[in-house]
């Protein structure tokens, strides 16, 4: 696994953000108690197909395809600035930003969140 880290709400520290690369596709995950209540996908680390995998199981976690991405960051590692921006107003929201720009969102229910790397909502990030 080449990136695993878990980002603690500071106030509510039942609610964190998971974020897992591994070596296929990178997700973060919001998650209440320990249960996933939220997903979204971040960036692919292997080749970005053309066709859609998500048609089987098997292929979990599904990469994004080509037709989806805006922009495919570079893989995470210890020296990537990731900060966890958390709102509670209504429903807790966090906000992932990496060197100060926000490119995901994820509250409880979001499967997917949101992301600005993608070009249109598909099954596994929906645009910001």
């Amino acid at each position: 696994m080449s990136y695993f880290k878990e980002f603690l709400h500071d106030l509510k520290p039942e609610y964190s953000v998971m974020i897992e690369d591994d070596d296929k596709v990178c997700y973060a995950y919001l998650l209440i108690d320990n249960e996933i209540v939220g997903d979204v996908w971040l960036y692919n680390t292997m080749k970005s197909p053309v066709e859609a995998e998500w048609h089987s199981p098997d292929n979990l976690p599904f990469i994004n395809p080509i037709e989806f991405i805006k922009e495919n960051i570079e893989p995470f590692d210890d020296e990537t600035n990731i900060n966890i921006n958390w709102n509670s107003e209504n429903k807790v929201v966090a906000q992932i930003y990496i060197s100060n720009r926000l490119i995901a969102r994820l509250s409880e229910g979001d499967f997917p969140g949101s992301s600005s790397l993608v070009i249109k909502d598909g099954p596994l990030a929906k645009v910001i």
